[in-house]
């Protein structure tokens, strides 16, 4: 192949030839057109037609995260032979599963100049079983994907999706993303992993290490320790196949929505919501919106301008001329009985009933036959309760005008409610007062919430909405005492240190196994705030961008150097 001469973006460390020279390596494991000698082309489809790897919404300069290529491996040999090649030549990399996660950073690397390793080609769904209500997958596979192989083969079950299906199942599962069935929590869902460590050894976890064993979807202990979550929100390996419960078809469902007319009802909304959750009432998680996400969605409001916003006022003036109420929360009633629904649904509005002004609705699905429910025949929904797919959300990122984009900020609270509705105010105004609009997104589970605070920016207002995001994480760390679930590549190593208990004792320890498994730092460095310390002169590693709460054993200073 012709090599480029054009100048690009290189791994630290490299010239032009030996690049060439590790690619050349790379194309031999898994052919040339599977081999992107730089980052301009190969990655899936992005929203506007994008094919080209990184991050397609920079908050800053958009060179920052820019990839030097990518490789696509289609088998774990595949895998295990770019491994392989980038020890030999101390080669970075960067996984993705489908490189979707677009508001954390999409494709792109912590460090600039990363070879992105792209899984999108291992595409196979391994097994689907009906009966037992599980799946096995492997990373290439979407959401999509899943819902329609189970939709061609008529199985009676409702796989659990985020709001947009394009995403990989293992990627979102790994980064402890979520859905909207009653198995919607993902993580907790997964059952069985096969990955790949950086020496191209192949583990699989749980019961799947007893060689042949049909228990591996079933059990997740195994026995001895368990290790799945060593590879959630991590670098130390290359998960290949996962397996992934679902929710067997209801025969009888429930799509309910509550709304309360007032902004100071949040905190009494989500206790309530909580409490019938961990009761069992509720099967599903609840998700909590303002009325700009849900008019946004509407297109009640047009095109946004860049530089205003719609305040809260204009929200809370316009929720009471519609009559829709300042907050609506979003969940469903799954059902095999239509006497136990109908109970379970007079229980949901006693208890909305003690919150002043809550209007309490509910869209009912029941097979005249009491067969059980298919998904596809049911009215297609913003949410999807019963696991039915769509891009709409999509739409929301060109409300400030085409080719914006948004980054979330996710942090954890409990069900309780009461900090969230102090947190609430005091977030609203950060992100009001920077000339954006609030987007709440709430996803209430039964003791905590993950309260994400969705903010679209449109074209050159990266910048401007980096300074407000770092308001947000500052606030919440000093005046709630939170932190995110997950973070943005811009901001994985500030996250991380706020995990500081015992001087960091956590942190130490996965970084003694990172050092351990990874000694060449070869894979996705900075992947969480994980980084691979180098022990050769000149090349050592070093960590967190912001240092203001690092613990005592992270070096202070990150060189740019890369083997």
């Amino acid at each position: 192949m012709e090599k480029l001469t054009s100048k690009r973006v290189l791994p630290a460390g490299f010239d032009e030839k030996t690049f060439d020279q590790a690619l050349d390596a790379l194309s031999l494991v898994v052919g040339a057109d599977n081999v992107s000698r730089d980052g301009s082309h190969g990655s899936v489809e992005g929203p506007n037609g994008e094919k080209s790897y990184g991050d397609i919404w920079p908050l800053a300069n958009p060179t920052d995260h820019t990839p030097s290529g990518a490789v696509r491996p289609a088998t774990v040999e595949d895998v295990q032979g770019v491994l392989k090649v980038a020890n030999r030549y101390r080669l970075p990399l960067w996984t993705v599963s489908r490189g979707r996660n677009l508001g954390y950073g999409g494709s792109g690397a912590v460090v600039r100049g990363t070879v992105v390793l792209d899984l999108q080609r291992m595409n196979k769904i391994i097994e689907v079983n009906e009966e037992l209500a599980y799946a096995i997958v492997e990373p290439g596979v979407s959401f999509f994907d899943l819902y329609n192989y189970i939709q061609e083969r008529g199985y009676r079950l409702w796989p659990s999706c985020p709001a947009l299906g394009w995403g990989s199942i293992v990627g979102n599962t790994l980064d402890r993303g979520f859905g909207y069935t009653p198995e919607g929590e993902h993580s907790q869902q997964q059952c069985g992993m096969e990955l790949v460590l950086p020496s191209g050894e192949v583990v699989r976890t749980g019961m799947g290490a007893f060689t042949g064993s049909p228990m591996w979807p079933l059990y997740k202990g195994g026995y001895g320790p368990s290790v799945d979550g060593l590879f959630y929100q991590s670098n130390l390996g290359i998960v290949t196949k996962l397996g992934i419960h679902i929710t067997p078809a209801p025969v009888c469902f429930m799509d309910c929505e509550i709304s309360v007319p007032h902004e100071s009802q949040l905190g009494l909304l989500i206790k309530t919501v909580g409490t019938l959750e961990r009761e069992g009432v509720v099967q599903n998680h609840t998700s909590i919106a303002n009325p700009y996400h849900k008019d946004a969605l509407q297109r009640v409001f047009g095109p946004g301008m860049q530089g205003s916003c719609a305040s809260n006022r204009d929200l809370t003036l316009l929720a009471h001329e519609a009559g829709l109420g300042y907050w609506k929360a979003s969940f469903a009633i799954y059902g095999f009985s239509p006497i136990v629904l109908d109970a379970q649904w007079s229980i949901v509005q006693e208890r909305f009933g003690a919150l002043p002004g809550a209007i309490c609705t509910c869209q009912r699905y029941e097979n005249k036959d009491g067969g059980r429910r298919d998904a596809s025949k049911l009215p297609l929904a913003e949410i999807p309760h019963a696991g039915t797919l769509n891009i709409v959300a999509k739409e929301l990122m060109n409300v400030r005008g085409p080719g914006g984009g948004h980054i979330c900020f996710s942090p954890l609270f409990s069900s309780d409610g009461m900090e969230l509705q102090e947190w609430w105010t005091r977030a609203r105004d950060i992100v009001e007062n920077a000339q954006f609009d609030v987007f709440s997104d709430f996803h209430v589970y039964g003791r905590y919430v993950i309260a994400i605070l969705l903010v679209v920016y449109g074209p050159n207002e990266g910048p401007r909405a980096r300074v407000m995001f770092e308001q947000l994480l500052e606030d919440g760390r000093e005046n709630a005492g939170v932190s995110e679930y997950r973070a943005h590549i811009d901001y994985m190593d500030e996250v991380r240190s706020h995990f500081n208990f015992n001087n960091g004792a956590l942190n130490r320890l996965v970084d003694t196994i990172k050092n351990t498994l990874d000694p060449n730092g070869i894979l996705s460095q900075g992947k969480s705030g994980i980084w691979t310390y180098l022990k050769k002169p000149n090349l050592q590693r070093a960590g967190p961008k912001s240092l203001r709460h690092c613990t005592s054993n992270t070096p202070s200073k990150k060189s740019e150097e890369f083997p």
